[in-house]
């Protein structure tokens, strides 16, 4: 268009030099004058109102182009030979397509419709070529401004590109997802983004996969995500490394979390010859420093911390070792004085200091314990309950209690004894004294009792101790029993609380047993009068459960549909009513065991208040839940790699995290096989895609794997089972691809060799036609004439 101007304007040039040398020099002025703004005499002047229509790239619009011309409709589009836009948009118009209509006045406008806004600039650059009345080409041209358009950004410009931490494991081939978001309210154009590693010695085994990324356009207030793979060597050290993201003059951080797979340094101490110290003589005693991780430990200080009892004979209390290896030992020779051994066991504390394999300093304390001349360190013993009773015992029902004593060292003059509560009675020996028990051996006991009169219903402790030394200190150690027992009858009037009617919890159920966080259950509670002879009545039970879900949410179980209060108006003597409750666990209780409290108020026959406190447990557990749907798997042949497609749901009722995502299966093999999520909660989702290359035809399965860590840390798997169509490659097949393809379609030829074909067609056929006519008349005559 800049040539055509240039042209243009040469031209103009010429006609004033022209008629400079033919007219009076005022005329020249005069006509030059005349041309400045305005059409010359014969052409044609445009001009265009701004549109201020608002535009966004790919937007339609149209322009009204004035046309200043003594040239009616018909001859101006006779005249125009083309018209052409540029910059806002491009195009080419077709002339006969256009529509111009006459103004009053005289002047006519040309209408271009349906342009579509490129995103660039807000400026349309009109050229108009036409031929003038005198028969001559020119040009005219004017600007159109489009006063609301708003220019597309580029990607640099207008995108941001999620920053958050994303964790990656040392020794693996994964995929990490970028999240790219247009936060403008305008179109971005396509893209790319370039992927670099910052250099540094921690960082040297990451290696990415592709180095560039091709970026799609995005429209206002849209995201996408990229995924990238990265091989990881399990040198890689642990920590934070950085990747750079650049995009266009852009550049932004992303942070990789590097996990190993591998238990990083830590040390354990233990000492040899600890024992039989005498008052202050020095005695050298063998620290071991052992390395239990997996990775090095770097620059080892071990400080041995004096006390008042035990203290260094000689050198330093500071030992260094350079390393220590994983799983190795290090011994350090140390001399130390005990000044007192009326104390048998006398801790000294060791102060540890190292490198781990991040660089950074790790500091612990830890003790090792000495033991006097004479004395020997002994562990306690034990006592493991092996029977308790059952159900609830009558007055006057025998009943046992069993348990085991065990001596992991060796243990004298052993006195164990086994006491009841008040009212409770032994029927058998129950203090037995053991002169010795040798190291490593047990013993098992028996104990029978029987609940008195004395007692009212209720549960008791039984209490089974063992006394000895040990280490010159006088030790019990305590374990109990229980046992329930109901008095049907009160054999002690005037007494208070006894002889009254007493309601407990006579079984309770829960549906299903183990109960899931997030979900309801129904609960039945049997109160049991466990009077033979007395009613009670107006029962109020409220039940409650003091602990709370996570950042006290509230209560772990709450009522559904009803009040967690529970009311009787009377139980017969004996008389069980059993109640029930449907109750919902908050998503985040921990799995364990709650206990349910319930107090009771209630009144015997004679109208006097009682109140009562039961307990009972509820197991809880949590559920986890995870669907893989819309798989996409292209089918495909032997050696092209095809993309998988998934979508991993969390439909579980709890946040999951680690979770590790891979595909197996035989007949091919996965590119981009390891994706890891750092963590994936309830109702998201993320999608995986692995490249599969299959190695043989048919139909293939394969195995979408994910493992994952639950609310408890317990490691779960789920695995989604996918088909694959195979055909035999291309290249195998016999008379190879050529004969495969379709034939290629001949170039279309021009119309007149196919007319001039067919007209020379039927001229031949005509003349071939007139001989043969004309031998036939021949031939009539002939025979005519011999006739």
């Amino acid at each position: 268009m800049k040539s055509k101007r240039k042209f243009t304007s040469l031209f103009l040039a010429g006609l004033v030099v022209c008629a400079s040398g033919c007219i009076p020099s005022y005329q020249v002025m005069a006509a030059t004058i005349e041309n400045v703004g305005a059409r010359a005499v014969g052409g044609m002047s445009l001009s265009a109102k701004p549109v201020s229509k608002s535009l966004k790239k790919g937007d339609r619009f149209n322009v009204f182009i004035n046309v200043d011309t003594d040239q009616n409709v018909d001859e101006l589009r006779k005249a125009i030979r083309y018209i052409e836009l540029e910059g806002s948009t491009k195009s080419s118009v077709d002339v006969q397509g256009v529509q111009i209509m006459e103004n009053e006045g005289g002047s006519k406008t040309i209408v271009v419709m349906d342009l579509t806004y490129n995103g660039k600039g807000k400026s349309v650059e009109v050229e108009v070529g036409y031929t003038s009345t005198e028969g001559k080409a020119d040009t005219a041209t004017t600007s159109i401004v489009l006063e609301n358009a708003e220019a597309a950004l580029q990607a640099s410009e207008g995108i941001s590109l999620s920053t958050s931490t994303l964790n990656v494991v040392a020794g693996q081939t994964q995929q990490i997802t970028l999240t790219i978001k247009n936060d403008s309210k305008s179109y971005v154009e396509a893209g790319s983004m370039d992927l670099k590693i910052k250099d540094s010695n921690s960082a040297k085994g990451i290696t990415l996969k592709k180095k560039k990324i091709d970026l799609s356009a995005m429209d206002p207030g849209s995201k996408k995500d990229y995924y990238i793979t990265l091989d990881i060597d399990e040198k890689v050290t642990r920590g934070i490394h950085e990747m750079e993201v650049k995009i266009g003059e852009a550049v932004h951080t992303v942070k990789l979390k590097v996990d190993s797979n591998f238990i990083p340094p830590s040390l354990e101490v233990s000492v040899n010859n600890g024992t039989a110290f005498e008052a202050n003589v020095a005695k050298t005693v063998q620290v071991n420093i052992k390395n239990v991780g997996q990775v090095e430990a770097k620059n080892v200080k071990l400080e041995i911390v004096p006390n008042e009892k035990v203290f260094v004979a000689d050198g330093s209390n500071v030992k260094y070792i350079e390393n220590i290896g994983s799983n190795k030992t290090q011994s350090i020779p140390v001399s130390l004085i005990v000044n007192d051994t009326t104390s048998f066991n006398l801790p000294v504390e060791m102060k540890l200091s190292y490198i781990d394999d991040l660089g950074e300093t790790k500091t612990n304390s830890q003790y090792i314990y000495l033991s006097t001349k004479g004395s020997v360190s002994q562990k306690a013993i034990e006592i493991l309950t092996t029977k308790e009773p059952n159900g609830l015992k009558k007055v006057g029902e025998a009943f046992n209690v069993g348990f085991k004593v065990a001596a992991p060292d060796e243990a004298k003059n052993v006195k164990i004894e086994v006491k009841s509560g008040e009212g409770i009675v032994s029927k058998s020996k129950s203090i037995f004294i053991e002169p010795k028990l040798t190291k490593g051996q047990s013993k098992s006991y028996l104990v029978d009792f029987v609940a008195t009169q004395s007692v009212t219903t209720g549960t008791y402790p039984i209490e089974i101790s063992a006394d000895y030394t040990l280490n010159g200190k006088e030790v019990s150690i305590k374990q109990y029993a229980t046992v329930s027992v109901q008095n049907e009858k009160d054999t002690t009037e005037g007494n208070k609380g006894k002889g009254k009617p007493k309601v407990i919890v006579g079984n309770y159920s829960s549906s299903p047993v183990v109960v899931r966080a997030g979900e309801e259950f129904d609960l039945e509670i049997g109160f049991l009068n466990t009077s033979s002879d007395k009613k009670v009545q107006n029962l109020k039970a409220n039940l409650t459960v003091k602990e709370q879900g996570e950042k006290d949410t509230g209560s772990v179980f709450t009522p559904v549909g009803a009040s967690n209060t529970f009311f009787i108006s009377q139980l017969s003597p004996g008389e069980m009513d059993t109640k029930k409750i449907r109750l919902y666990t908050l998503p985040s209780a921990k799995p364990k065991t709650y206990e349910i409290t319930l107090e009771m108020e209630y009144e015997d026959d004679k109208g006097e208040a009682i109140t009562a406190t039961e307990r009972f447990g509820i197991p809880v557990e949590q559920v986890t839940k995870l669907e893989v749907a819309e798989v996409r798997v292209e089918s495909t042949e032997v050696g092209r790699p095809t993309e998988v497609s998934a979508t991993i749901y969390n439909t579980g009722k709890t946040d999951i995290s680690n979770v590790r995502v891979k595909t197996v299966g035989e007949g091919f093999e996965v590119q981009d096989n390891t994706l890891i999520i750092g963590s994936l909660e309830k109702g998201n989702s993320k999608t995986y895609m692995p490249t599969i290359t299959p190695l043989q035809e048919g139909n293939l399965t394969g195995k979408i794997q994910i493992e994952y860590e639950d609310v408890a840390g317990q490691v779960q798997n789920y695995e989604y089972e996918f088909q694959m169509d195979v055909t035999a490659s291309m290249t195998d097949t016999e008379g190879g691809m050529d004969e495969m393809l379709p034939p290629l379609e001949e170039e279309k030829q021009a119309k007149w060799p196919i007319i001039l074909g067919i007209v020379v067609g039927i001229g031949s056929a005509a003349g071939i036609t007139g001989i043969v006519m004309k031998k036939r008349k021949q031939r009539l005559e002939s025979e005519e004439d011999e006739d």
